[in-house]
């Protein structure tokens, strides 16, 4: 009887660790702007819950050592590839600080097909006394980490579980395939007008509080242009540089105004404009082009008083 007990126990301890053992674990890295222009690299360490609510430790910090470790709870929505975020409670700040009051933090991200991103607006809250809890962003741009995200099952490898008996079948080798790059100079020349059709101009991108945008830079500095696109209006703005003021309170006018901005070693540069009014013809609008060694960017911020909008440069 003793010794039917004692496999029983063990074949529960069994199945437990099988159980263990399939539960997913989830690590992401990216980054979190803040009202000011602050950045932050901010960390995700999750693991399964209950269906499909994940729980674990976020971590803020500029770097390692001065970190705020944050219980976290994510509910993740797989179908449309969305995640919303919830900060509990702190568990620990190392003399982490910030020129903003970050809160307790609450973000919907969703995943940007075109940017390969996941990302969202950011509010922070819980801060009691009815402190005023700064707002901003947060952003992952690993791919393979938000792909195990919403897909943990997916590993690749089915020839694991194929028997090492098993010889494969033989097959015809198949001949290599063979990619042409010039058929439009191999096209006759009256099929090639016939289909050619001037490409559109891509039309800039518009950012706003709680929408920004990502980029990839090769260069060591930002040449950024910024103006009024539209009927000069007395549009005035602050632009801020990792937190630092590179143009204030400056007026736009039709006539491009250049800066040149050297990035620094952070992972992340940010720029943010600020709308200190919104002209005689609200909102206020900023046109704005980054040149990157050649390669150029179009963008247009808008906002109401006060409010800020990022663009995001990181290093490749």
């Amino acid at each position: 009887m003793s010794r039917s007990l004692s496999c029983l126990f063990l074949l529960f301890l069994a199945c437990c660790g099988a159980k263990a053992a399939a539960q997913h674990q989830y690590q992401l890295k990216g980054f979190m702007g803040v009202q000011g222009g602050e950045s932050f690299t901010y960390r995700l360490e999750l693991k399964d819950s209950v269906r499909n609510l994940l729980s674990g430790y976020a971590y803020t910090y500029l770097d390692e050592q001065h970190d705020v470790k944050a219980y976290v709870t994510a509910e993740v929505y797989a179908s449309r590839k969305a995640v919303l975020l919830k900060e509990m409670y702190i568990v620990y700040n190392h003399n982490f600080k910030s020129q903003a009051l970050i809160c307790l933090v609450e973000a919907m991200l969703e995943y940007n097909d075109k940017e390969k991103t996941l990302s969202g607006p950011l509010n922070t809250m819980t801060a009691g006394q009815g402190a005023d809890c700064s707002r901003g962003s947060i952003t992952f741009m690993a791919p393979a980490e938000i792909e195990h995200l919403f897909n943990p099952t997916a590993q690749a490898s089915p020839q694991a579980d194929t028997p090492a008996a098993q010889q494969p079948v033989a097959t015809r080798p198949k001949p290599a395939r063979r990619v042409i790059y010039d058929t439009v100079r191999k096209a006759s020349p009256v099929a090639a007008a016939v289909n050619s059709k001037p490409a559109a101009p891509k039309q800039p991108d518009n950012i706003t509080e709680g929408k920004d945008k990502t980029l990839l830079w090769q260069s060591d500095k930002v040449i950024l242009d910024v103006w009024d696109g539209n009927n000069e209006d007395n549009d005035r703005i602050t632009i801020l540089f990792n937190g630092a003021e590179v143009l204030k309170d400056y007026v736009l006018t039709k006539q491009k105004k250049r800066l040149e901005l050297p990035l620094g070693g952070n992972e992340l540069n940010i720029i943010s404009i600020m709308a200190i009014n919104e002209g005689g013809d609200p909102p206020n609008t900023a046109n704005l082009q980054l040149d990157d060694a050649g390669t150029t960017y179009n963008i247009i911020a808008h906002n109401t008083i006060g409010k800020n909008a990022l663009i995001k440069i990181r290093k490749k």
